[in-house]
């Protein structure tokens, strides 16, 4: 009896010690589990956050692109009422005479319609351009009489259909007229094309697949960049954006589309003062930030999986080599084996450690992935506002942005040469005529002003960084063109030669020259023989040339005189083999 009661404790301690280290990993494994859902929806949201900001910051910008369209053709409406002659020809009723002063406004402005006057209740008198059988017609019916006439002040309306034929989609500017006692003799209206007003709008990026349409005040769709010639309103009064346009707010939310039939990231934001708004969708499907937001929370939930089943594992090996302890007191012949296994688990202990260490570290550089989205997007933000400038002006932007990295790599080879003074250059075969062209182009593309002949032998192939050998070319033919005279077509000659053992390149200009008599400071840093007033810079571009091809074991002379143009040489030693000129000349561009 005794042996057996021995045993039943020890199986209920044995039990006990079982059940003690269950609920020891089950809590451990809550506590790791709730962290890491708390820390999985915050980053979720955060990530959601970015990606819908872009959405969010093209609705606002639209709006107030629209509120400035709107303060403008109000502007003009109010000017052209206030016009002393023509309040004079109102207040007498010489409605053919006032409305004749207004006959090339449509043709100066063609965004407005027409234009047209008519007495205080409403009764059209005369109209630019003259719409037959329109004189005489009351239009007290309309929405924007109905506004303008509530307190007497400059009302833009909602859309409507016009009467007369083609039947555009239009809106109103109406602006009283009041005489000199201040009384309003007749009201003028302008009537406004909205598809000319807002033709800004196919500049604006709404990502793959979205679009962008505007609400006006009565909560139907004014424009619709989707559907651009749908005459027909849509009543969206009942939507929730358009609810909350109306009071005049902004946000952006992820929605379904029973138009679309599908989810969609809606961003929207009111007109200040007007009562309009703008809406931006986008097919979720189609958004690549909810794509990139989707994958990094794969990469991230992947990664605590494998962190709480490390953890879990982790404990679960302290509670048995504790475990394994307490029994081998009981038992010298299980101490042996256990301590046996205390050690074979303590290694693997130690290798899972160094291996969730790594794996940590791994998992903090991907975290890291949300911080370069913020940057992108903050990128893109700035890209968002070549949309009212239209295609020329995104086209310079994008060039912009090329001309940008490229600086940024260059900008990062020259502090590391700077830095490191012996870190061996990128040495290799470089084709100096491709490189003077494509620098060419990219510079006439950002300085298009003024007629210019570029003139480009085939150059001898050179040997260096390209990085910094496209520097030398940029700095030496921008001055080239920004020194040329501005009462003269701009010549630019680039050519070259071998000459023994080096090749030597020439960019000649005919522009304003300069005197060797300060030859010396030519190649200092910051030292200008111009003024800024007369040429813009800042007096290092000639210092980076000659610090570059000198450190390609080369040197750089000029030769000018004023108002003679200059040519400024550069020489750089041929690689093994020599660096024979290419066959073909590519002519002249211009």
């Amino acid at each position: 009896m005794t042996d057996k009661t021995a045993m039943l404790r020890l199986a209920k301690a044995l039990l006990a010690s079982a059940s003690a280290r269950w609920i020891v990993l089950l809590l451990a494994s809550a506590a790791l589990v709730a962290t890491a859902v708390r820390s999985y929806r915050e980053i979720d949201s955060e990530l959601t956050a970015v990606a819908l900001l872009r959405r969010e910051a093209v609705a606002r910008l639209s709006a107030a692109t629209l509120a400035e369209k709107f303060g403008r053709v109000v502007d003009v409406a109010v000017s052209l009422a206030t016009r002393v002659r023509f309040r004079e020809l109102v207040a007498a009723g010489k409605w053919a005479e006032a409305i004749e002063i207004m006959s090339a406004v449509p043709r100066d402005l063609p965004h407005i319609e027409r234009l047209f006057l008519t007495d205080a209740g409403g009764t059209l008198q005369a109209d630019v351009p003259a719409l037959p059988g329109v004189r005489g017609t009351s239009f007290a019916f309309r929405e924007w009489y109905q506004g303008v006439s509530a307190g007497w002040r400059p009302y833009v309306s909602p859309t409507y259909i016009r009467t007369a034929e083609p039947r555009l989609r239009v809106f109103a500017v109406a602006v009283p007229v009041r005489d000199a006692a201040g009384s309003v003799a007749g009201i003028l209206v302008l009537q406004i094309e909205i598809a000319r007003l807002l033709e800004w709008i196919e500049a604006v990026d709404v990502g793959a697949n979205g679009f962008l349409y505007i609400v006006d005040s009565k909560g139907r769709t004014a424009f619709h960049s989707k559907y651009p010639s749908r005459q027909e309103f849509t009543d969206l009064s009942k939507a929730p954006a358009a609810e909350k346009l109306r009071q005049g707010r902004h946000g952006v939310e992820i929605a379904f589309d029973p138009v679309e039939g599908e989810d969609s990231i809606v961003a929207f934001a009111a007109v200040p003062g007007y009562g309009w708004g703008v809406v931006v969708q986008q097919p979720t499907r189609f958004s690549s930030a909810l794509e990139a937001r989707d994958e990094q929370l794969q990469r991230l939930l992947t990664a605590y999986v494998l962190i709480l089943a490390l953890g879990a594992a982790a404990i679960l090996l302290a509670l048995r080599i504790a475990a394994g302890r307490r029994r081998a007191e009981d038992d010298r012949r299980m101490k042996v084996e256990l301590e046996r296994r205390v050690a074979e688990r303590t290694a693997q202990l130690d290798a899972a450690n160094k291996e969730l260490e790594a794996f940590s570290y791994s998992v903090s550089h991907d975290l890291r992935a949300p911080l370069r989205a913020i940057d992108g997007f903050s990128q893109m933000l700035v890209e968002d506002f070549a949309g009212p400038l239209g295609g020329e002006g995104a086209r310079r932007l994008d060039v912009i942005r090329d001309n940008s990295r490229r600086m940024g790599q260059l900008i990062d080879a020259l502090l590391d040469f700077a830095r490191l003074g012996k870190k061996p250059l990128a040495f290799s075969a470089i084709d100096m005529t491709a490189l003077a062209r494509e620098v060419y182009r990219e510079l006439r593309a950002v300085q298009p002003e003024g007629e210019a002949e570029f003139d480009l032998a085939a150059l001898p192939t050179g040997w260096g960084d390209s990085a910094l050998l496209r520097q030398v070319l940029a700095n030496l033919l921008s001055n080239a063109l920004k020194y040329a005279g501005k009462d003269r077509v701009q010549r630019i000659e680039v050519s070259g030669r071998a000459d023994g053992a080096e090749n030597v390149y020439c960019v000649k200009d005919n522009g304003v020259g300069f005197n060797m008599a300060y030859y010396d400071k030519l190649f200092g840093v910051f030292q200008r023989l111009h003024t800024e007033k007369e040429f813009s810079g800042t007096g290092v571009g000639l210092a980076i040339v000659q610090r570059v091809v000198a450190r390609h074991g080369g040197r750089v002379w000029a030769e000018s005189a004023p108002d003679r143009g200059a040519s400024f040489y550069f020489s750089l030693p041929q690689a093994a083999g020599g660096g024979a000129a290419p066959p073909a000349s590519t002519g002249g561009l211009k």
